[in-house]
C-alpha cells in the first residue's frame, strides 16, 4: 500500500513537472514502447495554428530513464511537406555529462531533454507539415544499427517563437 502511494504520488509530480511549461509555443510528446524507440519514425502533424509567417526555433525532446544503456544519441529529424523534404539531418546529442550523471531536468529515473534542432525556421502554411524522429544507434564497431533503443519513454517536439 505504501509503495503504492508513493508511486502515485511520483506519476502526479511527474505530470505537474513535465505538464506546465512557462514556454511559449507548441509541444508534443508521443509515447515509446516498452520495448524501445524503434528505427521506424516517429511521426508529428503540426497543427495549423503553429504555421504562420513568424521565424520559429525547433528543438527535439526526449525523456529517458535509467533502462537507457548510452551516454549519446543519435537521431535522424526530418521536415518535410507532402514527399517533398524540406530539412533531414543525422544529429548527435549528450545524454550524459563525463561522470555518467544523466542530463537534462527532472527527477529520480526519468530524465527531459530538450535538444536544438533548428534555429530561425519560418514554416509555410503547406499541407501536412510533418516532422519525424527515429534514432540510428549502434555500438562501436558494429556496422547494423541498434533495432530497439530501451529507455527512452517518450519522444517529443516544440517549436517556438524565436
Amino acid at each position: 500500500m505504501k509503495r503504492l502511494i508513493r508511486n502515485i504520488l511520483l506519476v502526479n509530480l511527474i505530470t505537474i513537472n513535465f505538464g506546465c511549461s512557462p514556454e511559449e509555443g507548441y509541444t508534443f510528446y508521443k509515447s515509446v514502447s516498452n520495448e524501445g524507440l524503434g528505427v521506424n519514425p516517429v511521426i508529428f502533424k503540426i497543427p495549423e495554428g503553429i504555421v504562420n509567417s513568424s521565424k520559429k526555433n525547433i528543438f527535439l525532446r526526449l525523456r529517458n530513464n535509467n533502462d537507457y544503456p548510452y551516454s549519446n544519441i543519435f537521431l535522424l529529424a526530418t521536415l518535410r511537406t507532402g514527399e517533398d523534404i524540406i530539412y533531414h539531418d543525422t544529429l548527435e546529442y549528450a545524454m550524459a555529462s563525463a561522470d555518467g550523471s544523466w542530463l537534462g531536468s527532472g527527477f529520480n529515473e526519468i530524465k527531459e531533454s530538450k535538444l536544438w534542432w533548428k534555429g530561425g525556421v519560418i514554416l509555410f502554411n503547406e499541407e501536412p507539415l510533418i516532422i519525424e524522429v527515429s534514432q540510428a544507434v549502434r555500438n562501436n564497431g558494429e556496422e547494423k544499427g541498434i533495432s530497439k533503443l530501451k529507455g527512452i519513454i517518450s519522444v517529443g517536439i516544440s517549436i517556438e517563437d524565436q
